[in-house]
């Protein structure tokens, strides 16, 4: 029922590559934000 990328306003975005986490922002897609810290792409966490 919707997947993954239909998990609402809450949650983390979170870096599979270093592990860093962030607040979701509402409309931004995890996927379209980079790591701050590794300039990964974030995954939904």
């Amino acid at each position: 029922m919707g997947g993954p990328f239909a998990a609402g306003p809450g949650g983390n975005c979170v870096c599979p590559k270093c592990g860093h986490a962030q607040p979701h922002q509402r409309g931004v897609p995890c996927n379209q934000v980079t790591c701050p810290k590794c300039g990964a792409m974030m995954t939904r966490g």
